[in-house]
Protein backbone atom coordinates (compact mmCIF):
# COMPACT_ATOMS: atom_id res chain seq x y z
CA UNK A 1 0.00 0.00 0.00
CA UNK A 2 1.45 3.43 -0.72
CA UNK A 3 2.41 5.58 2.00
CA UNK A 4 0.30 8.77 0.26
CA UNK A 5 -2.54 9.50 -1.91
CA UNK A 6 -2.74 11.26 -4.99
CA UNK A 7 -4.79 13.98 -3.42
CA UNK A 8 -1.93 14.72 -1.33
CA UNK A 9 0.43 15.01 -3.84
CA UNK A 10 -1.60 17.32 -5.77
CA UNK A 11 -1.65 19.39 -2.17
CA UNK A 12 2.09 19.32 -2.13
CA UNK A 13 2.63 20.78 -5.52
CA UNK A 14 -0.78 23.53 -5.17
CA UNK A 15 1.19 24.68 -1.60
CA UNK A 16 4.79 24.86 -4.07
CA UNK A 17 3.42 26.75 -6.77
CA UNK A 18 0.96 29.07 -4.60
CA UNK A 19 3.86 29.64 -2.25
CA UNK A 20 1.56 29.48 0.85
CA UNK A 21 -1.08 27.25 2.42
CA UNK A 22 -4.38 29.99 2.09
CA UNK A 23 -3.18 29.96 -1.74
CA UNK A 24 -3.09 26.60 -2.28
CA UNK A 25 -6.72 25.78 -0.48
CA UNK A 26 -8.09 28.62 -3.02
CA UNK A 27 -6.87 27.11 -5.93
CA UNK A 28 -7.95 23.74 -3.98
CA UNK A 29 -11.17 24.40 -3.12
CA UNK A 30 -10.48 23.50 0.21
CA UNK A 31 -10.24 24.90 3.72
CA UNK A 32 -6.77 25.70 4.70
CA UNK A 33 -6.79 24.00 8.00
CA UNK A 34 -8.03 20.29 5.89
CA UNK A 35 -5.32 21.40 3.57
CA UNK A 36 -2.52 21.94 6.23
CA UNK A 37 -3.64 18.15 8.01
CA UNK A 38 -3.55 16.44 4.54
CA UNK A 39 0.23 17.78 4.04
CA UNK A 40 1.47 16.55 7.99
CA UNK A 41 0.06 13.44 6.82
CA UNK A 42 1.75 13.41 3.76
CA UNK A 43 5.14 14.53 5.74
CA UNK A 44 4.72 11.91 8.60
CA UNK A 45 4.02 8.86 6.34
CA UNK A 46 7.07 9.79 3.82
CA UNK A 47 8.75 10.72 6.89
CA UNK A 48 10.30 13.72 5.44
CA UNK A 49 9.99 17.75 6.27
CA UNK A 50 8.80 18.45 2.89
CA UNK A 51 8.46 22.46 4.27
CA UNK A 52 9.76 25.26 6.49
CA UNK A 53 6.36 27.03 7.26
CA UNK A 54 6.82 30.74 8.55
CA UNK A 55 4.20 32.38 10.10
CA UNK A 56 2.70 35.61 7.70
CA UNK A 57 6.05 34.79 4.91
CA UNK A 58 4.26 31.51 3.71
CA UNK A 59 6.03 28.53 2.99
CA UNK A 60 9.11 27.19 1.64
CA UNK A 61 10.86 23.99 0.03
CA UNK A 62 12.97 21.88 2.37
CA UNK A 63 15.64 20.30 0.30
CA UNK A 64 14.17 16.92 0.21
CA UNK A 65 10.66 18.86 -0.64
CA UNK A 66 12.41 20.75 -3.90
CA UNK A 67 13.62 16.63 -4.74
CA UNK A 68 10.56 14.80 -4.69
CA UNK A 69 8.56 17.85 -6.41
CA UNK A 70 9.27 16.95 -9.40
CA UNK A 71 8.46 13.19 -8.70
CA UNK A 72 4.43 14.35 -7.51
CA UNK A 73 4.27 16.52 -10.66
CA UNK A 74 4.98 13.21 -12.76
CA UNK A 75 2.34 11.39 -10.85
CA UNK A 76 0.18 13.87 -10.83
CA UNK A 77 0.25 14.78 -14.52
CA UNK A 78 0.61 10.41 -15.25
CA UNK A 79 -2.54 10.12 -13.01
CA UNK A 80 -4.33 13.07 -15.37
CA UNK A 81 -3.31 11.40 -18.75
CA UNK A 82 -4.47 8.00 -17.40
CA UNK A 83 -8.31 9.56 -16.38
CA UNK A 84 -8.28 11.22 -19.81
CA UNK A 85 -7.47 8.03 -21.65
CA UNK A 86 -9.86 6.04 -18.99
CA UNK A 87 -12.65 9.11 -20.38
CA UNK A 88 -11.51 8.83 -23.89
CA UNK A 89 -12.20 4.88 -23.81
CA UNK A 90 -15.45 4.95 -21.56
CA UNK A 91 -16.87 7.71 -24.28
CA UNK A 92 -15.44 6.73 -27.77
CA UNK A 93 -16.79 4.20 -29.97
CA UNK A 94 -13.18 3.78 -32.04
CA UNK A 95 -10.30 1.11 -31.07
CA UNK A 96 -10.02 -2.44 -30.20
CA UNK A 97 -13.38 -3.70 -28.95
CA UNK A 98 -12.94 -7.50 -27.22
CA UNK A 99 -16.79 -9.24 -27.72
CA UNK A 100 -16.82 -12.95 -26.71
CA UNK A 101 -19.49 -15.27 -28.13
CA UNK A 102 -20.90 -18.41 -26.62
CA UNK A 103 -20.43 -20.96 -28.80
CA UNK A 104 -23.54 -22.22 -29.46
CA UNK A 105 -25.03 -18.63 -30.29
CA UNK A 106 -22.39 -17.33 -32.66
CA UNK A 107 -24.19 -18.45 -35.97
CA UNK A 108 -27.47 -16.50 -34.96
CA UNK A 109 -25.79 -13.30 -33.21
CA UNK A 110 -21.96 -13.07 -34.84
CA UNK A 111 -22.40 -12.21 -38.58
CA UNK A 112 -24.67 -9.14 -37.80
CA UNK A 113 -22.24 -8.16 -35.20
CA UNK A 114 -18.78 -8.75 -37.89
CA UNK A 115 -20.77 -7.01 -40.59
CA UNK A 116 -23.94 -4.57 -39.85
CA UNK A 117 -22.70 -3.73 -36.77
CA UNK A 118 -18.92 -2.91 -37.74
CA UNK A 119 -20.46 -0.95 -40.60
CA UNK A 120 -22.28 1.14 -38.00
CA UNK A 121 -19.34 1.95 -36.13
CA UNK A 122 -16.00 1.87 -38.70
CA UNK A 123 -13.93 3.22 -36.12
CA UNK A 124 -13.96 0.20 -33.98
CA UNK A 125 -11.65 -2.75 -34.54
CA UNK A 126 -13.40 -5.96 -33.24
CA UNK A 127 -11.48 -9.11 -32.01
CA UNK A 128 -14.06 -11.55 -31.39
CA UNK A 129 -13.80 -15.32 -29.42
CA UNK A 130 -16.20 -17.69 -29.45
CA UNK A 131 -15.84 -20.09 -26.03
CA UNK A 132 -18.24 -21.66 -23.59
CA UNK A 133 -19.57 -19.97 -20.65
CA UNK A 134 -17.27 -20.53 -18.30
CA UNK A 135 -14.26 -20.17 -20.22
CA UNK A 136 -16.12 -16.28 -21.20
CA UNK A 137 -16.74 -15.34 -17.96
CA UNK A 138 -12.59 -15.98 -17.02
CA UNK A 139 -11.89 -14.24 -19.71
CA UNK A 140 -13.74 -11.26 -18.44
CA UNK A 141 -12.67 -11.27 -15.12
CA UNK A 142 -9.19 -10.90 -16.38
CA UNK A 143 -9.79 -7.83 -18.95
CA UNK A 144 -9.80 -9.98 -22.13
CA UNK A 145 -12.65 -9.33 -23.12
CA UNK A 146 -14.99 -6.07 -22.76
CA UNK A 147 -18.49 -7.78 -23.30
CA UNK A 148 -19.60 -11.49 -23.61
CA UNK A 149 -22.79 -12.71 -26.03
CA UNK A 150 -23.88 -15.44 -23.44
CA UNK A 151 -26.96 -16.75 -21.85
CA UNK A 152 -28.65 -15.74 -18.32
CA UNK A 153 -28.42 -18.89 -16.57
CA UNK A 154 -25.99 -18.98 -14.62
CA UNK A 155 -24.18 -15.86 -14.83
CA UNK A 156 -21.69 -15.77 -12.42
CA UNK A 157 -22.01 -13.10 -9.40
CA UNK A 158 -19.16 -11.73 -10.27
CA UNK A 159 -20.53 -10.65 -13.18
CA UNK A 160 -22.89 -8.06 -14.69
CA UNK A 161 -25.55 -8.92 -17.40
CA UNK A 162 -27.46 -6.70 -19.42
CA UNK A 163 -30.69 -8.06 -21.31
CA UNK A 164 -31.11 -8.00 -25.40
CA UNK A 165 -33.44 -10.84 -26.16
CA UNK A 166 -35.79 -13.47 -24.88
CA UNK A 167 -36.23 -16.76 -26.85
CA UNK A 168 -38.94 -19.42 -25.88
CA UNK A 169 -37.73 -23.35 -26.29
CA UNK A 170 -38.74 -25.28 -28.88
CA UNK A 171 -39.06 -29.11 -30.29
CA UNK A 172 -37.55 -30.80 -33.18
CA UNK A 173 -39.00 -34.14 -34.67
CA UNK A 174 -37.99 -35.37 -37.95
CA UNK A 175 -40.26 -34.95 -40.75
CA UNK A 176 -41.82 -38.52 -40.86
CA UNK A 177 -42.42 -38.17 -36.87
CA UNK A 178 -46.28 -38.80 -35.63
CA UNK A 179 -46.45 -35.26 -34.23
CA UNK A 180 -44.58 -33.28 -37.08
CA UNK A 181 -47.69 -32.08 -38.50
CA UNK A 182 -48.65 -30.41 -35.16
CA UNK A 183 -47.20 -27.25 -35.13
CA UNK A 184 -48.06 -26.90 -31.39
CA UNK A 185 -47.52 -29.88 -29.00
CA UNK A 186 -47.06 -30.23 -25.09
CA UNK A 187 -43.67 -31.69 -23.98
CA UNK A 188 -44.85 -34.65 -22.24
CA UNK A 189 -45.90 -36.00 -25.50
CA UNK A 190 -42.87 -36.74 -26.54
CA UNK A 191 -41.47 -38.15 -23.00
CA UNK A 192 -41.52 -41.62 -24.59
CA UNK A 193 -39.00 -40.95 -27.18
CA UNK A 194 -35.28 -40.80 -26.88
CA UNK A 195 -34.09 -37.21 -26.23
CA UNK A 196 -31.02 -36.24 -28.16
CA UNK A 197 -29.08 -33.74 -25.75
CA UNK A 198 -26.96 -30.56 -26.68
CA UNK A 199 -24.97 -31.00 -23.92
CA UNK A 200 -22.64 -27.75 -23.91
CA UNK A 201 -22.60 -25.67 -20.53
CA UNK A 202 -25.45 -23.92 -20.08
CA UNK A 203 -27.38 -25.70 -22.49
CA UNK A 204 -27.61 -28.68 -21.39
CA UNK A 205 -28.83 -27.32 -17.47
CA UNK A 206 -31.23 -24.89 -19.60
CA UNK A 207 -32.77 -28.14 -21.29
CA UNK A 208 -32.94 -29.83 -18.07
CA UNK A 209 -34.69 -26.80 -15.89
CA UNK A 210 -37.01 -27.09 -18.93
CA UNK A 211 -38.12 -30.39 -18.37
CA UNK A 212 -37.87 -29.97 -14.13
CA UNK A 213 -40.22 -27.31 -14.56
CA UNK A 214 -42.80 -29.51 -16.15
CA UNK A 215 -41.90 -31.98 -13.42
CA UNK A 216 -41.04 -34.14 -16.93
CA UNK A 217 -38.09 -37.03 -17.21
CA UNK A 218 -36.85 -36.98 -20.19
CA UNK A 219 -34.79 -40.37 -21.80
CA UNK A 220 -31.67 -39.41 -22.96
CA UNK A 221 -31.04 -41.41 -25.98
CA UNK A 222 -27.77 -39.35 -27.40
CA UNK A 223 -25.81 -36.50 -25.54
CA UNK A 224 -23.31 -34.08 -28.45
CA UNK A 225 -21.94 -30.86 -27.83
CA UNK A 226 -22.72 -30.23 -31.43
CA UNK A 227 -25.56 -28.24 -32.20
CA UNK A 228 -25.86 -29.71 -36.13
CA UNK A 229 -25.32 -33.30 -34.84
CA UNK A 230 -28.39 -32.81 -32.92
CA UNK A 231 -30.34 -31.57 -35.81
CA UNK A 232 -28.85 -34.49 -38.37
CA UNK A 233 -29.74 -37.11 -35.73
CA UNK A 234 -33.13 -35.84 -35.37
CA UNK A 235 -33.45 -35.56 -38.82
CA UNK A 236 -32.44 -39.64 -38.78
CA UNK A 237 -35.39 -40.40 -36.85
CA UNK A 238 -33.26 -41.09 -34.07
CA UNK A 239 -34.90 -39.22 -31.33
CA UNK A 240 -36.14 -35.44 -30.55
CA UNK A 241 -34.83 -32.51 -29.30
CA UNK A 242 -35.49 -29.19 -27.23
CA UNK A 243 -33.48 -26.24 -28.33
CA UNK A 244 -33.63 -22.55 -28.47
CA UNK A 245 -32.28 -20.85 -31.20
CA UNK A 246 -33.57 -21.51 -34.03
CA UNK A 247 -32.37 -21.80 -37.67
CA UNK A 248 -34.15 -20.90 -40.67
CA UNK A 249 -33.93 -23.65 -42.80
CA UNK A 250 -35.35 -26.88 -41.89
CA UNK A 251 -33.03 -28.98 -43.72
CA UNK A 252 -29.79 -30.56 -41.77
CA UNK A 253 -26.54 -31.12 -43.45
CA UNK A 254 -27.50 -34.36 -44.83
CA UNK A 255 -30.17 -33.13 -46.27
CA UNK A 256 -32.79 -34.68 -43.67
CA UNK A 257 -35.80 -32.57 -43.37
CA UNK A 258 -37.39 -31.83 -39.67
CA UNK A 259 -40.15 -30.18 -37.97
CA UNK A 260 -39.88 -27.14 -35.37
CA UNK A 261 -42.79 -27.43 -33.04
CA UNK A 262 -43.92 -24.93 -30.61
CA UNK A 263 -44.21 -26.12 -27.06
CA UNK A 264 -47.48 -25.28 -24.85
CA UNK A 265 -47.66 -24.66 -21.71
CA UNK A 266 -45.28 -22.51 -18.97
CA UNK A 267 -41.98 -23.41 -20.59
CA UNK A 268 -39.35 -21.12 -19.14
CA UNK A 269 -37.91 -18.56 -22.11
CA UNK A 270 -34.25 -18.38 -22.59
CA UNK A 271 -32.68 -14.59 -21.84
CA UNK A 272 -29.56 -13.83 -24.16
CA UNK A 273 -27.49 -10.70 -22.81
CA UNK A 274 -24.44 -9.01 -22.83
CA UNK A 275 -22.04 -9.80 -19.67
CA UNK A 276 -19.40 -7.68 -18.35
CA UNK A 277 -17.06 -7.26 -15.15
CA UNK A 278 -19.68 -6.19 -12.03
CA UNK A 279 -18.54 -2.56 -11.08
CA UNK A 280 -17.49 -2.13 -14.41
CA UNK A 281 -19.08 0.38 -16.62
CA UNK A 282 -21.16 -0.01 -19.72
CA UNK A 283 -18.87 1.91 -22.19
CA UNK A 284 -20.13 3.63 -25.04
CA UNK A 285 -18.53 0.52 -27.12
CA UNK A 286 -20.96 -1.65 -24.57
CA UNK A 287 -23.96 0.12 -24.80
CA UNK A 288 -23.98 0.51 -28.67
CA UNK A 289 -23.62 -3.10 -28.68
CA UNK A 290 -26.07 -4.07 -26.27
CA UNK A 291 -28.34 -1.48 -28.63
CA UNK A 292 -27.65 -3.00 -31.96
CA UNK A 293 -28.40 -6.32 -30.47
CA UNK A 294 -31.27 -4.99 -28.77
CA UNK A 295 -32.91 -3.24 -32.05
CA UNK A 296 -32.12 -6.56 -33.77
CA UNK A 297 -34.15 -8.33 -31.55
CA UNK A 298 -37.40 -6.40 -31.64
CA UNK A 299 -37.59 -6.38 -35.47
CA UNK A 300 -37.32 -9.70 -35.96
CA UNK A 301 -39.63 -10.77 -32.75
Amino acid sequence: MLPFTLRQLEYFEAVAAEGSLSGAATSCNISASALALALDELEQRLALQLFVRRKGKGVTLTPAGMRLLSFARQTVTSAETLAAEAAHAASSLSGRFAIGCYSTLTPFFLPAIMQEFQQCHPQLELAVTEADAPLLSDLLLQGRLDAALIYSAHVSAQLAFDAVATFRPYAIVARDHRLAGRGRIHLGELIADPLILLDVHPSRSNTEDIFGALSLTPRIGHTTTSFELVRCLVGRGLGYSVLIQQPVATTTYEGQEIAMLELAGDVPVATVGLARPAGAPRTARFAALQRFLGERAATRA
